[in-house]
């Protein structure tokens, strides 16, 4: 079976999405019946009834959009689900499963086409050229993310990406305590892009993956340089830590992990110099690969962060299950709790649950200080904004460190 499909089994009553839901993946049903229906309750409107050969949910392979019905299992139903982050990826084989994945979806937008043209003739005219609209309207955005993709596929193999550093510093004296690398798209045409008009788009193809190999290589090579100019400037001194993102994808992908160890053993970086940030979805969706991964990686002796910490979901089951070393707590939480009496408090709280765990922390997006004193007094371990230091080049960042390690 291809990577990007494995077997599911539901059992009779159990809802595989709601209206609304994220439309994260596709399913064919092997076996089994799925109603699919729009509303809810006496709303509730059954519009078709698939079984086995049948596939459910097949446009979240062209767009992760909210789904627009429900899918409810009225048997007990085996499904293969088709994972779009690795279907998406760019087709590097002729897998016939893939080809017969994709035939099905071009079959399907042609289908969706014919009937936003209107090529009904009970049809009037008015409500043919709003169709044509709505689908020229899709055409064009479906068309801009294929150009998307274009240009990004692009970057990667020129390289038109940098690493920038941005300090982490100690809350009790001011001192550098490591740096966070950033990842930076120059387009020779746009100048530099928004890491937040990009990344999502690479996790979705599966290109991050590629990208996060790459960040990971070159953040330990600057750090080694920076290593360097630590030792000779400041003997004595801890060396800080670099701490690099490390997406879901590259987690779960098979190999990867295997991979990524090669590059922190190759780097000749002390494993206790580097510290990995993941975010809490992946010990949401995935648990059972993320735990495999995480300990595969923390038997090198890195450290691992969650990154945003309680923006994403409420369960703090994984803060024990897994092999977590420091919280981040999101920067909205902090730009907030001056002036918001429940933001304050669940930093607060966040901060005193960590150390209670004997967990390090990480207070993002501090600007002003009395956001620094503030969080001085809740026990914060390192403050990162910028009131301390914008994210530097390496350049830069190597400047800093030989005229002074302390704001």
């Amino acid at each position: 079976m291809p990577e990007f499909i494995h077997a599911r089994d539901i059992a009779a009553g159990t809802l595989l999405f709601a209206e609304g839901d994220p439309g994260d993946d596709a399913y064919i049903i092997e076996s089994g019946l799925i109603e699919i229906a729009i509303g809810t309750g006496d709303t509730r409107k059954l519009i078709a009834s698939l079984g086995p050969g049948e596939i459910v949910g097949e446009m979240a392979l062209i767009a992760n959009a909210p789904r627009s019905a429900s899918a409810l299992a009225t048997v007990n139903t085996r499904l293969l689900v088709v994972r779009r982050g690795r279907l998406m990826k760019p087709i590097e084989n002729a897998d016939p499963v893939m080809r017969l994945m994709i035939q099905i979806i071009v079959e399907r937008l042609s289908d969706a086409s014919r009937w936003m043209s209107g090529t009904e003739s009970s049809v009037p005219e008015a409500i043919q050229q709003a169709r044509r609209e709505a689908f020229g309207e899709v055409r064009d955005i479906a068309l801009g993310r294929l150009r998307i993709e274009r240009e990004l596929r692009r970057a990667i193999e020129t390289p038109q990406f940098e690493l920038h550093y941005q300090p982490i510093v100690s809350m009790h004296d001011r001192s550098i305590a490591g740096y966070e690398a950033l990842m930076r798209w120059n387009d020779p045409v746009k100048g530099q892009i928004s890491p937040g008009n990009f990344i999502v788009l690479a996790e979705e193809t599966g290109m991050i993956v590629e990208m996060g190999r790459w960040a990971l290589k070159k953040a330990l090579s600057d750090h080694a340089a920076m290593v360097r100019i630590w030792q000779r400037c400041w003997p004595g001194k801890k060396i800080p830590f670099v701490s690099i993102n490390i997406s879901s994808g590259q987690l779960i992908e098979p190999g990867e992990v295997a991979r990524l160890s090669a590059i922190i053993v190759d780097s000749g970086v002390e494993p206790d110099q580097i510290k990995l940030e993941v975010t809490e979805s992946l010990m949401i969706h995935d648990p059972e690969s993320a735990t495999s991964a995480l300990l595969d990686l923390k038997a090198l002796g890195v450290a691992f962060a969650i990154d945003d910490f309680g923006t994403g979901y409420s369960s703090l089951s994984y803060l024990h299950r897994f092999p977590i070393d420091t919280l981040k707590v999101d920067q909205s939480f902090v730009f907030n709790m001056l002036n918001d009496t429940t933001s304050g408090r669940l930093v607060r709280t966040i901060l005193h649950m960590a150390d209670d765990l004997g967990l390090e922390t990480v207070a993002e997006g501090i600007e002003t200080e009395a956001h620094f004193e503030k969080l001085c007094a809740f026990g914060c371990t390192y403050g990162q904004g910028f009131l301390m230091a914008r994210p530097w080049p390496r350049f830069d960042l190597e400047a800093m460190l030989e005229n002074g390690i302390t704001w």
